[in-house]
């Protein structure tokens, strides 16, 4: 098949860009034709993917998002696909991958956290205005043929919010590279070394850019009601981490150590024992897949997509109430056993292997041939 894929950019820190990069490589591995339509992307020395350069204004926000839109569309209307796949909101695709969710449910969740007046500005800001637009457009409008939800969650959030025939969204779970994730222990010493963490010291880890919708606030709020005197948080992501820290009790910060991300963040889940995302809004988290498959136990939120997959005390803690930072510490709390901890590690990594790259490619695939059927291709 000659495949078209949409995205804006690829950076190294972004779970959702690592996510879409392993997925094309197994395309082109398997032999199909990719086009990359990109604004940034890494450059691929595969002989089977291509890569576009699509123009954008990055004035502000708004004009950056409309510009790609509409350069994007015009890029890919004059040449012959088989399959436009969009993982941007756009005017022009056969299949759009709702990996950011639903914006829409978004904006709700993120309201409930803010103050009457910066939630009365959210409402009119320009650029939320354009992508609640094209959201509508994509959704209700017929022009796409099939919806890609990474979570039944993000299914129900757009069933929820728009007019769109539930036949055509389908649920593809994301996959996880399960040898490169995986609960071999070789770089558990010398990252904890690196760290200035003891062997015996519990090390709970945050993986995620973007710390206000992966909760940070009442993660780093949690630390006050832990109960154990020997552990450590480890945070890895981009954000404004100076005005975060000020959420941890002065007694305890220095018991939180803040990274920006690293390409080989598999190490830093090697020398972890649990692993938290209590996101606000979360499709699925796929950081929350890759500490699964290295054996961790996983605490995440109800607003998170990985709680469809996750079973309460058997493979991972589920936090009904992100905004809850005594909810949270208690799900930490409970992992401070190091029995329990076992038992469900090695439940993770089972629940883990149901959910392999080639799993969801096939998927994938079988979705891509839907549509050309249904085309008359």
């Amino acid at each position: 098949m000659k495949i078209a894929i949409i995205r804006q950019k690829f950076v190294l820190y972004g779970g959702a860009e690592q996510f879409v990069q392993g997925y094309i490589h197994q395309l082109a591995e398997a032999g199909h034709d990719i086009h990359i339509f990109a604004n940034q992307w890494t450059p691929s020395s595969h002989p089977n993917i291509h890569l576009h350069h699509v123009p954008s204004f990055k004035f502000n926000a708004f004009i950056r998002t409309l510009s790609f839109a509409w350069f994007s569309a015009r890029a890919v209307k004059n040449k012959s696909f088989d399959i436009i796949q969009s993982h941007e909101k756009t005017w022009k695709q056969d299949v759009y991958r709702a990996g950011d969710g639903c914006h829409k449910e978004w904006l709700e969740q993120r309201k409930r956290f803010l103050p009457a007046l910066k939630r009365f500005s959210l409402s009119f800001n320009p650029f939320h205005w354009l992508i609640l637009k094209l959201e509508k457009t994509m959704f209700e409008s017929g022009q796409c043929k099939k919806f890609i939800a990474i979570s039944q969650m993000v299914k129900n959030d757009i069933l929820k919010h728009y007019r769109c025939p539930q036949e055509n969204i389908s649920v593809v779970y994301n996959g996880v590279n399960l040898k490169r994730f995986h609960p071999g222990n070789e770089n558990r010493q010398s990252i904890r070394k690196e760290l200035g963490i003891t062997e015996s010291t519990v090390l709970i880890l945050f993986v995620g850019s973007g710390f206000e919708r992966k909760g940070l606030k009442h993660l780093l709020q949690a630390t006050q009601y832990l109960r154990s005197e020997d552990w450590r948080l480890v945070i890895m992501g981009k954000g404004k981490w100076n005005k975060y820290l000020q959420f941890a009790p002065k007694n305890l910060r220095s018991r939180i150590i803040h990274r920006e991300p690293v390409p080989e963040i598999e190490k830093y889940y090697s020398a972890a024992d649990l692993f938290a995302l209590p996101s606000i809004y979360e499709p699925f988290g796929n950081a929350n897949l890759e500490a699964l498959a290295t054996g961790l136990p996983v605490i995440t939120s109800r607003h998170c997509g990985a709680a469809d997959i996750i079973q309460h005390r058997l493979n991972g803690l589920i936090v009904e109430n992100p905004e809850s930072p005594k909810e949270i510490a208690d799900n930490i709390n409970t992992l401070f056993d190091p029995v329990l901890r076992q038992s469900m590690s090695q439940n993770a990594r089972t629940l883990a292997e149901q959910f392999s790259l080639e799993k969801n490619t096939r998927e994938m695939l079988k979705t891509y041939q839907e549509v050309i059927s249904s085309q008359g291709k």
